[in-house]
């Protein structure tokens, strides 16, 4: 390195004395010359004239910077009393240049204590976010309720085939249907007490839900109507696009008039209508889809 001019610098403490100075305890350097110094944008860095000096002085701050003058925070890293034989606080090739300073830089360690090494550590437990742990149980409900939906429609579809094989008969849904709507004409017409139109609702309901099931296998004595209608616009879609709206008003009404206290004849026999023309036009909706 080429020569730097030669500045006085004067030590001063930032809060510790300088008597009491420990590895890394910061302190003041200001520093002042004759012959001034063109600094540059560089980062300042503290040279020694042995190799042993360094670290034992470095730059932790630059409190102002001039020409002629200097204001640093700086700090030691090594302990012992150090008086090299100059000090050159330099940007690249420019700075300046201190003869034989002085400062000492106490240990922390006890007399003939050896520096030991940091002990292993860990291991560290590191708390999930409580967001992680509410995805994380979310995430499971939906599988565990996946699972539950699954296994509980493959039993109801499995019950459905035993009560196809139960109620099976040698005429077709329709006309069986047919057939049962006449039975419960025939009890319409020899009622006697209004309590009677309340067992015969029900009857219609589920002589209604199990042509729907033998037309289409669907477990329309398990699942509610929202169900029954997925059912059928993913497995009979055509029928759905045609037949979709009186399926939908019969099973309404069919549990509506289930649900009322005082059930009334002309109810029942207007329920009774509604439901036969449901099963056509279901029945006209299925041939048409085979055509």
């Amino acid at each position: 390195m080429k020569e730097v001019p030669v500045w006085s610098c004067l030590f001063s403490d930032t809060g510790t004395p300088l008597t009491d100075l420990t590895v890394g305890t910061p302190f003041a350097m200001k520093c002042r010359g004759d012959i001034p110094v063109e600094w540059s944008a560089e980062p300042l860095k503290v040279t020694f004239p042995k190799p042993e000096g360094d670290y034992s002085l470095a730059v932790l701050k630059v409190g102002k910077l001039d020409a002629k003058d200097a204001e640093l925070i700086v700090t030691g890293y090594k302990a012992g009393k150090h008086v090299p034989e100059y000090v050159r606080i330099v940007q690249g090739e420019k700075g300046f240049e201190v003869a034989k300073p002085e400062w000492e830089i106490k240990s922390v360690l006890k007399q003939g204590e050896q520096p030991q090494p940091f002990p292993p550590l860990g291991p560290f437990f590191i708390p999930f976010p409580m967001w992680v742990i509410g995805v994380a149980l979310l995430l499971l409900a939906i599988v565990v309720y996946a699972v539950v939906r699954f296994v509980r429609r493959f039993n109801q579809r499995r019950r459905m085939l035993e009560d196809l094989k139960r109620h099976r008969t040698a005429l077709s849904p329709l006309h069986q249907f047919y057939r049962d709507a006449r039975v419960l004409r025939k009890r319409l017409n020899a009622v006697k007490a209004t309590e009677e139109l309340k067992g015969i609702s029900a009857d219609l309901d589920r002589e209604f839900r199990l042509f729907v099931l033998r037309s289409f296998q669907i477990p329309t004595l398990d699942w509610s109507d929202s169900e029954i209608l997925k059912d059928l616009r993913k497995r009979h879609r055509s029928v759905y696009q045609r037949a979709a709206d009186p399926l939908k008003k019969t099973l309404r009404e069919l549990v509506r008039l289930r649900a009322q206290e005082n059930v009334l004849l002309k109810d029942v026999e207007q329920m009774h209508s509604m439901s036969l023309d449901a099963a056509e036009r279901l029945e006209n909706a299925r041939e048409g889809g085979r055509a």
